[in-house]
């Protein structure tokens, strides 16, 4: 036991576990620990034992008016209960698959591009497209707001001076400026940005 005019470390460790002391208590029971290492054993016990409170309590059911209190007390009007047997839900949609011959191609305002937005992304603000490109074209410089990703599928696709050829995956980051061409034609599958605007006068909907 140590003492510091009225401080006694035994008296004062079991509060310091429990956090109830002041600044100035604690970094007195601090300091008496530095001075003194076998303390750090007593106190480490008391910290343990706080540790174990929460586990010794028995349950408490919860009152039934305790959620009309509450409101009442926070001057709120009462929230209908849930029924105990809730209608059933509509069964989430697991799976959507489109072949390939009903893809619903739209034009683009390039000439000679066509796309298909395959699903739009609200929450990442994020779309999925295919694009179809005639041989010859080439898409107007465009600096991008987000991330590009395009997979090849068909022809070449010339970006940057490098051609890519089906099986190829490009990224672009954002900010990034390029305009694409192909000489051959080319099909890409495309996930960009929603504010990306990929064709000012087509009124994109996913299918």
């Amino acid at each position: 036991m140590m003492k510091d005019d009225h401080r006694c470390f035994c008296e004062l460790a079991p509060l310091y576990a429990l956090n109830l002391l002041d600044l100035e208590e604690r970094l007195w029971v601090e300091a008496q620990v530095l001075e003194c290492p076998d303390l750090a054993e007593e106190l480490a016990g008391y910290q343990t034992a706080v540790g174990t409170i929460p586990y010794g309590a028995e349950p408490m059911p919860m009152a039934t008016d305790l959620k009309d209190r509450l409101f009442d007390r926070l001057g709120l009007d009462p929230v209908e209960s849930v029924p105990e047997n809730p209608p059933a839900l509509t069964p989430a949609l697991k799976m959507f698959a489109i072949k390939a011959e009903n893809m619903q191609w739209k034009p683009h305002r390039m000439e000679g591009v066509e796309v298909v937005v395959l699903f739009i992304d609200e929450i990442n603000r994020m779309r999925n497209l295919l694009v179809k490109a005639a041989a010859g074209v080439t898409y107007p410089l465009h600096q991008h707001h987000g991330i590009e990703e395009i997979y090849m599928l068909e022809g070449e696709l010339v970006l940057d001076g490098e051609v890519y050829l089906a099986g190829d995956y490009i990224r672009s980051y954002p900010n990034s400026i390029h305009a694409p061409s192909t000489s051959t034609g080319c099909m890409f599958l495309i996930r960009a940005c929603i504010d990306d605007n990929y064709d000012e006068n087509l009124v994109i909907r996913s299918i």
